[in-house]
């Protein structure tokens, strides 16, 4: 069951506890709410959106990481 746990004028998402889940509705005043995009995200791909999130606010507000991060695979 999807529970709506933010909603903007231009974007909603709801989430969906059973599955480990979330949907991202995107509006579009020009059609209405009929047909808008919609993504759908998994646990782990929420943690790596979050993260990639994450990266680009401390990258905005010139913060240095107190750990080097390492490539994948090291």
């Amino acid at each position: 069951m999807w529970e709506s746990v933010l909603k903007k004028d231009q974007f909603e998402i709801q989430m969906n506890p059973t599955y480990k889940s979330i949907l991202i509705q995107v509006s579009d005043t020009t059609t209405g709410s009929e047909g808008r995009p919609a993504l759908v995200l998994n646990q782990a791909e929420l943690f790596e959106l979050l993260h990639a999130f994450l990266a680009i606010n401390r990258s905005f507000n010139r913060e240095t990481m107190y750990y080097e991060e390492e490539p994948d695979g090291a």
